[in-house]
């Protein structure tokens, strides 16, 4: 089903995958312990891709205070490899489809654009500062929880 060009391909797309992945990352315990053996688990995640084998391991549930209390679900470290290695493949595809002010896990759209590109809509509104403008920032508590998860897979 594979050839040997397409599992080439597909591991050195792992490693890169695995190099931005650590990003952040590089001194957690997950990220410590799959590096220890990187190419064994790389090649193995290679061969669950290929054989169609691969499934995810358990996330890990914790809750966070700041800035407001949530509940997180982090995904295993090998998992986040696999996130890496699929984002970049349909990343190029979906990137056409967004909105330029769309900012989470994009590149080229950091912080800095972020702070930027509200100055601009600041200034923009204000008058550069002459006149009053409002900005809303809304959260709807426990939103993503309580959503009805079917109905969205559904559609």
């Amino acid at each position: 089903m594979f050839s040997e060009i397409d599992r080439d391909k597909i591991t050195l797309d792992l490693f890169q995958a695995y190099f931005d992945a650590r990003k952040n990352k590089r001194n957690t315990i997950n990220a410590l312990a799959f590096e220890k053996h990187l190419e064994a688990n790389l090649f193995a995640l290679a061969s669950e891709i290929i054989e169609r084998r691969y499934s995810p391991k358990p996330s890990i549930c914790f809750i966070v205070d700041k800035p407001v209390k949530r509940e997180i679900f982090a995904a295993d470290f090998r998992d986040r490899v696999i996130h890496h290695f699929i984002y970049n493949y349909i990343s190029p595809i979906f990137e056409k489809s967004f909105i330029n002010d769309s900012y989470s896990c994009r590149k080229g759209k950091g912080t800095h654009y972020g702070i930027n590109r509200i100055d601009h809509f600041i200034r923009s509104c204000s008058q550069n500062y002459n006149k009053d403008c409002y900005i809303l920032k809304l959260d709807i508590k426990g939103y993503f929880m309580a959503m009805n998860k079917l109905l969205l897979f559904d559609k």
